[in-house]
């Protein structure tokens, strides 16, 4: 297999003891701009969701200062993750839009000043423009498309254009809507129709027999664009989702039963006391407000656990016909339903699926802590697929 002269290191570690921060701060290590040390410092110091916003504008305040882009880019990035949808700045703006603004302009700046070949183009859509990066060579491998999922920015993941440059792939890494420019610009919401957006990029560009990889709950999207568009011939569901709502109920254990029943009855009285609970923890306030903002018409709870419902993969599963790889992580709570996706291919070309340990520092979610590997294992397969070693291995697959 062809290898990339690119370097991400190796490792999950406990920068912080809250799961879900250290998740995070794991996610933002991956790009190698911080040492470990200075991850584990930035961790000694955040004992809550405003600490981490606080210090996070501190160290990029101060590695701009420094010139160290990336760095200020991942820092301004990382506040701007768990600021509350709808605060303020001192000036009265949007401090979520205010930040993210900053954050790309730094991404920006780091990626086309590192990478000459990387383009940034704007496509029409409906009532508003998609931005797509990308960059094209001559003789190129192939051709490879690439999206995120949910409450995503596409420079979260854009170290994956310059990997698949470098083994000659023209590559485009897009934005659709409820995501990143496309959401704080012109408030264009997430939409499971994902195949129109898709189908506008293919069109723009005039490609054909391409990859598509769908990041996080992208995976589901992805899916969903690879069902209704054939011009789409390769799927990679980084990571699969199979059924966004079911892997959230069996995460809740035994109380998934009753959450359920609720769901389905949103005028039943135990929601006043459930509304007041989420609203009181700074988590579950801002994951709901995320949904609000990112979803249409959605303003309740209840609203937002009915509504992703729909970002399941069961029935459009036996519609694609393209070769399909399923990526998962052992420790990820999508994980639950691998298995009943890979099953659920039933007219795929192939199905490769590989499920990531933690023995390979890749378990979790979107395999952070190894993106090396993950983004060998996508280069690998395409390489088998495109000489024609196409396989139905299900399970850990070892190469």
């Amino acid at each position: 297999m062809t290898r990339t002269n690119m370097n991400f290191p190796v490792g999950y570690f406990t920068f912080h003891e809250d799961q879900g921060l250290n998740f995070q701060m794991n996610r933002f290590y991956t790009y190698g701009a911080f040492t470990y040390d200075e991850m584990m410092d930035i961790g000694k110091r955040i004992d809550s969701f405003e600490q981490w916003i606080s210090v996070f504008m501190s160290e990029g305040e101060h590695a701009e200062r420094g010139g160290e882009t990336l760095k200020a880019a991942i820092c301004f990035r990382a506040a701007q993750f768990y600021t509350l949808s709808g605060e303020k700045d001192e000036s009265g703006r949007s401090l979520k839009h205010v930040l993210y603004d900053r954050c790309v302009d730094l991404f920006n700046s780091y990626f086309f000043n590192t990478y000459p070949g990387l383009k940034l183009v704007r496509i029409p859509f409906e009532n508003y423009e998609l931005p797509v990066y990308y960059s094209v060579c001559d003789d190129a491998k192939g051709t490879i498309v690439i999206h995120g999922g949910y409450d995503s920015i596409c420079q979260d993941f854009l170290m994956m254009v310059p990997y698949f440059m470098e083994l000659h792939y023209n590559i485009y890494f897009f934005e659709g809507p409820g995501q990143g420019e496309v959401l704080m610009h012109h408030d264009a919401r997430m939409t499971t129709e994902w195949e129109h957006c898709t189908g506008a990029v293919l069109d723009h560009f005039g490609l054909n027999d391409v990859t598509l990889i769908g990041i996080s709950l992208g995976g589901y999207l992805a899916t969903r664009a690879a069902a209704y568009d054939k011009r789409i011939s390769r799927l990679v569901m980084y990571d699969l989702i199979y059924d966004f709502y079911g892997a959230i109920l069996n995460k809740m254990g035994s109380f998934g039963k009753v959450f359920d029943y609720l769901t389905r009855h949103p005028r039943n009285i135990l929601w006043k006391s459930l509304n007041k609970k989420f609203d009181q923890k700074y988590f579950t306030k801002w994951l709901l407000l995320q949904g609000y903002s990112i979803y249409d018409n959605i303003h309740t709870p209840c609203e937002y656990f009915n509504h992703i419902r729909k970002y399941n993969t069961r029935e459009i599963s036996k519609m694609v016909t393209q070769d399909t790889l399923v990526l998962a992580g052992a420790a990820d709570l999508y994980t639950v339903f691998y298995r009943d996706q890979l099953d659920a291919l039933v007219n795929a070309r192939s199905v490769t699926g590989r499920l990531f340990t933690a023995e390979e520092n890749a378990d979790h979610h979107c395999q952070v802590g190894n993106m090396g590997l993950l983004l060998d294992t996508i280069s690998g397969w395409l390489e088998e697929i495109n000489n024609g070693q196409k396989s139905r291995a299900y399970g850990r697959k070892t190469r």
